[in-house]
């Protein structure tokens, strides 16, 4: 037994990463029994850069953008554009995203989601994007092992912990792609001038008080069922007492003047 350490504290009202069933069942067996012979398999060698972004929704939540570097201009259409702007992309090119949500939020358990859409149908949800850093030869698996080394942490808020998942998973990056030695400093400044630019629990929670709920809601992550649950019950039923008596004065007010017309 130790006699002397440092206490680590556990917030038992935390909430932790519950289901990851969204990555591939190889990766996550992998990553369980610390197979690095498979891990490497999977991850090394990759012959794809990716430009990595963090990007805030509509909603105020954070998530990860991965998009594939292959800005093709055989016509030089984008002649006046520089080479290295990585925000000039194609809408048809297949982009990966991953995000932090709430599996149960009564039960105070995340899930990791994973999307693999065409960026013309992404686009619509960004309100911010933060360039992280462009990694170089890189395997798409590599993001799987990224997120599960970012997960297994615990939380506590929903706007706080979505941003520093996606943080997080920028620096776990940096073990899959072969310009790591080049990249880790950049990136850890891209991170801190997306903080002071926007990136921020501060500044998010200022556009959304009740950001851990409603930033989720719009995500798809929580529903509106969840919200009138539960330890959210109270406040769910105040919402509805407060909203009902405006809706059905509203809806009376519609048909009076209808009538009388």
């Amino acid at each position: 037994m130790a006699v002397e350490g440092t206490f680590k504290l556990i917030d038992p009202l935390a909430y932790h990463v519950n289901n990851v069933e969204d990555l591939d069942p190889e990766v996550v067996k992998a990553f369980k029994r610390k197979d690095n012979s498979t891990i490497a398999e999977l991850t090394h060698n990759g012959d794809t850069d990716f430009d990595v972004f963090i990007c805030i929704n509509k909603a105020w939540h954070a998530f990860i953008l991965c998009i594939p570097n292959t800005i093709n201009d055989p016509h030089g259409l984008l002649s006046d554009v520089p080479q290295d702007n990585p925000f000039v992309v194609s809408g048809d090119i297949l982009c990966w995203s991953f995000e932090l949500c709430f599996e149960n939020e009564q039960l105070k358990l995340y899930k990791i989601r994973k999307e693999f859409n065409m960026l013309k149908d992404i686009r619509n949800r960004i309100n911010k994007a933060y360039h992280i850093g462009k990694f170089m030869n890189v395997k798409p698996k590599a993001f799987q092992f990224a997120v599960l080394r970012a997960a297994p942490h615990r939380y506590n808020v929903l706007l706080n912990d979505c941003v520093e998942f996606a943080k997080e998973f920028c620096l776990c990056m940096l073990s899959y792609c072969s310009n790591y030695r080049q990249l880790e400093e950049p990136v850890n400044e891209n991170i801190k001038k997306a903080t002071a630019t926007g990136l921020s629990v501060e500044n998010l929670s200022r556009r959304v008080r009740s950001s851990a709920l409603i930033g989720n809601t719009f995500l798809g992550g929580l529903d509106v069922s969840t919200f009138f649950s539960a330890r959210n019950g109270s406040a769910g039923l105040i919402v509805f007492i407060l909203v009902y008596p405006i809706f059905v004065a509203c809806v009376t007010a519609a048909v009076i003047i209808y009538v009388l017309k």
